[in-house]
């Protein structure tokens, strides 16, 4: 009898999503004879649960596991797993993910109900060696690369990516998102510019931005400033209709400021004049929700660490990344299980390669997996063994 592990159950779920199709429409693709496109995807999937992430750990983990190799669809070669990195585009790992996304998103809870159709724009860097990622140009003496993605707040997801070495500039990189109408986006400084601005707001689409020092504005009117609740952790100190020099002044902003409790003053602009003014302050709190994110999938998948030197090839580690992330928090929602999702996350990558009704050291676990079995309609324990 050979029983089901994490990695198994998770690559169970991906396949209930057809992805190969995507990659089919590659000519090269039918040439291919190992690692095609949804196996590639897979690979990286287990990748990012090992405590060995890097290709040889992938690939004597393959080689060790029977299961893993009739899950997968076949073993892995390390020559076969560099040339897959370095040719597959990115593109179509992207619509793959897209694909996944649409599937499994409404499994995930919503993390609130206050902001709705909320999301929250920032870039974030992954140190590399110049002189192994040439490519990565960002200081003299050193490279990185950038990744900006668009993170959907309430279920905090993201949908978009935009991938550059470290030297391009934030809000030159984010030119690359695409802005849905009656969606509100949150921004950094970093991402103030009128013209990126105006094409937010010409999708039909809403912006809250940290305000720039130094940028002239000039009061239109002066809204009275509301009371802030004791427990908002601020306090709003101003309500301004304002004009900026070089703005369309047929588009009216509105500048917020508020006091942190260190007595830092912060100001944001926006186009919403249908909230209050505790509200923008809060809606721009949030923005530091994308800034957990990035620690969250940083700490806890190892992107840090690429299997590949080129840039297409981290590209695509950071995408199926983004699926197993994804995954997991589907897992997490339709499980019951009641540690919190990092504990979650943490526990499926500690016993990732165990048998799961053999999680008896892991009991909250093992429940929770077999509730996910249960929805996915898989046998924990198969009746044939695996060969």
């Amino acid at each position: 009898m050979q029983s089901i592990t994490l990695i198994t159950l998770i690559l169970r779920a991906l396949d209930r999503v057809r992805t190969q199709p995507v990659f089919d429409r590659d000519p090269y693709e039918s040439r291919r004879t190992a690692l095609k496109g949804e196996m590639l995807l897979k690979a990286l999937i287990v990748s990012s649960l090992l405590k060995s992430p890097t290709q040889r750990g992938l690939v004597e983990t393959v080689g060790n596991s029977p299961e893993l190799q009739t899950a997968l669809g076949g073993s892995v070669k390390r020559n076969t797993l560099s040339n897959a990195l370095q040719q597959r585009d990115p593109e179509q790992m992207v619509e793959a993910w897209t694909l996944v996304l649409q599937h499994y998103q409404p499994q995930i809870a919503r993390t609130g109900k206050k902001f709705a159709r909320l999301a929250a724009v920032d870039a974030s860097l992954i140190k590399l060696s110049l002189a192994a990622f040439t490519w990565a140009a960002y200081r003299e003496q050193s490279g990185a690369a950038k990744m900006t993605v668009l993170l959907q707040w309430g279920q905090q997801i993201p949908s978009q990516l935009v991938f550059t070495n470290g030297k391009v500039a934030d809000v030159r990189a984010a030119q690359n998102l695409v802005w849905a109408a009656h969606w509100t986006y949150l921004f950094d400084r970093g991402y103030f510019g009128f013209g990126f601005l105006t094409r937010v707001l010409e999708a039909g689409a809403h912006f809250v931005i940290r305000f720039k020092d130094r940028v002239d504005y000039q009061i239109v009117e002066r809204a009275p400033v509301p009371k802030t609740p004791k427990n908002a952790g601020f306090r709003v100190t101003s309500d301004w209709l304002v004009r900026l020099p070089g703005w369309d002044p047929e588009l009216p902003l509105r500048l917020v400021g508020y006091r942190l409790p260190d007595g830092k003053l912060i100001r944001v602009l926006t186009d919403r004049f249908d909230l209050s003014a505790v509200s923008i302050a809060q809606l721009y709190k949030e923005r530091w929700t994308i800034e957990n994110w990035w620690k969250w999938i940083k700490k806890l998948y190892k992107v840090k660490q690429p299997l590949g030197r080129s840039e297409d090839a981290l590209q695509v580690q950071l995408i199926a990344t983004f699926v197993t992330d994804l995954l997991l928090r589907a897992f997490h929602s339709s499980s019951g299980f009641a540690k919190g999702l990092y504990r979650f996350v943490v526990d499926c990558q500690e016993f990732c390669l165990a048998p799961i009704v053999g999680l008896d050291a892991a009991k909250a676990l093992r429940q929770a997996l077999e509730k996910v079995a249960q929805r996915l309609e898989v046998e924990l324990q198969a009746t044939q063994p695996v060969t």
